[in-house]
């Protein structure tokens, strides 16, 4: 038995019965290359992003708390330190850093709650913009300059430094429309703590977490069209079964309750293959994610093996996965012996094929898996 620890919430992992589905790939990680190694890291990979074309993995790492540190995704060496400083002068976060993406010219943008600084390449903050939207979280290229969530929609930065809405933009400026308080503080719970972005040149997705059901994602195009895109369900990928602990605090007061874990996508990360597919990557043990079609919907799950939640996918090229490696200790509770994974710190970096399990490939998707 494994236990997966994710911000103090636990999940049980065991086996499960596979149902069909439309294809599956899996991480081969008996093959592959080790690019870090190294037990005094901490890696998280949810503030990480990787430039395929520079060979640059960009993430928060302990070793620097007020930066992302730059590393080579050929050699593993440190290139440089991004930083992030924590205040209000330019190029800083009055609360912290919470997002970032890679930029058309190849430097970044990250993202704070009211706030998103450019970098150059060398990671020189050029440019500073404060979103008027209600406070979130993410940002993505789209068509060139940052963009980010709000309600009903998107706002992009245009030349004189003001927002372009796109979509059917319900917020006013920073302040969510609501018939009833308790309707405005759950519309901004979600645009900050359960809405993701990604963006092409053309559109801009953005997903959001509303149920226990597969997580919604709105398609919002330059041209003002507006689009959803449907997730699948897991299928026979799911040969894990992930099953949530009882949680309670100190008082006693129940704040998860035993049941089975929410659908895969719930907090899935957005983000590009090199031919222009989605790709969602997530915290589910027995799924860790899907690579999609936006234009068909045609779809491969990516399937996570016994033991898999030692390992975090942070981003596909070609036919190749990029895997942050969590740190696992060993626990004795009741004289048994528990690996415990902490899913929020990793140790290592590598990059392994993907090999295809079974069902029909899509047209123009991981054309060169076997």
């Amino acid at each position: 038995m494994i236990r997966v620890i994710f911000s103090g919430v636990a999940v049980l992992v065991a086996a499960a019965p596979a149902i069909a589905a439309q294809q599956v790939v899996e991480i081969d990680f008996e093959a592959g290359r080790i690019i870090i190694d190294d037990e005094w890291r901490s890696m998280y990979f949810g503030l990480a992003v990787v430039d395929w074309n520079r060979n640059v993995l960009y993430v928060d790492d302990m070793e620097a708390p007020d930066g992302i540190m730059a590393f080579s995704l050929q050699t593993g060496e440190w290139l440089r330190t991004i930083p992030t400083l924590l205040g209000d002068g330019p190029g800083e976060f009055p609360q912290g850093r919470s997002g970032i993406a890679l930029t058309a010219a190849g430097g970044l943008y990250i993202s704070g709650l009211r706030r998103v600084v450019e970098f150059d390449s060398l990671g020189v903050a050029v440019s500073n913009w404060s979103p008027p939207t209600p406070p979130t979280r993410r940002v993505c290229d789209f068509g060139g300059q940052p963009t980010v969530p709000t309600q009903g929609g998107v706002v992009r930065r245009v030349p004189d430094g003001n927002g372009e809405s796109i979509g059917p933009v319900r917020a006013a400026g920073r302040v969510v429309q609501r018939r009833t308080r308790a309707e405005g503080r759950a519309v901004g719970i979600r645009l900050l703590n359960h809405t993701r972005i990604a963006c092409s040149t053309n559109r801009a997705y953005v997903v959001a977490t509303y149920g226990e059901g597969p997580d919604s994602v709105f398609i919002y195009d330059r041209a003002g069209e507006v689009g959803r895109l449907h997730l699948p369900e897991a299928g026979d990928a799911a040969t894990i079964r992930c099953e949530r602990e009882e949680s309670r605090t100190s008082s006693g007061r129940v704040i998860q309750a035993e049941g089975p874990c929410p659908h895969w996508s719930q907090n899935a990360a957005p983000s590009f293959d090199d031919l222009g597919n989605l790709v969602f990557l997530g915290r589910d043990v027995g799924i860790y994610g899907a690579i999609i079609d936006p234009d068909t919907g045609c779809h491969a799950m990516i399937r996570a093996p016994r033991g898999g939640s030692r390992y975090a996918p942070i981003s596909i090229d070609a036919d190749s996965a990029l895997v942050l490696r969590r740190s696992v200790t060993e626990e004795t509770s009741g004289g048994r012996t528990v690996s415990v994974v902490d899913a929020n710190s990793a140790t290592g970096v590598s990059i392994h094929p993907i090999r295809r399990v079974s069902g029909m490939p899509c047209p123009g998707m991981l054309p060169t898996v076997k």
